[in-house]
Formats: structure tokens, sequence, C-alpha cells
């Protein structure tokens, strides 16, 4: 199963992680953590070992704004 695993705000549109989680709100099922990079807020919605390794796939919802989904571990 799909599902989101993150989304990214360039720091180009929020000058701090506040605004960034209000920006994500928008998009966001829940707020596990969040990550700063030189270039954008990481608001992770799941963490990471919950995915399988290499099907995370990024898409652009809008300048500045992306969410990055990737296919869920089977719970066997």
């Amino acid at each position: 199963m799909r599902a989101k695993q993150t989304i990214l705000i360039s720091k180009n549109i929020a000058k701090s992680r506040e605004e960034a989680k209000r920006i994500a709100s928008a998009y966001a099922d829940r707020i596990y953590t969040i990550r700063e990079t030189d270039n954008f807020y990481r608001l992770r919605q799941l963490p990471p070992y919950k995915f399988v390794k290499g099907s995370f796939k990024t898409y652009k919802v809008k300048t500045g704004i992306y969410i990055v989904y990737g296919e869920l571990k089977s719970k066997r």
C-alpha cells in the first residue's frame, strides 16, 4: 500500500518551523517529526523504516511544496 512519508516545505516559502508546520497541515495526516536541511523543512508522516527500501517517489504539489510517497512494508 502506498502512503505519505514526508512533506517537504521549501525555506523560500516558510521562514520558520512553525510556518512550515502551518503550511504542511493542509497536506498532512499527522506530523511525526520535523527535520531541517539547508533548503527544506521535512515533516515526516511515518518513520522511514516502515517503508520498502527504494520505493520513495517525490511529487510536486506546487512551488515549494512536495510530498514523498512510498510503499509500506507488509505486516507479516
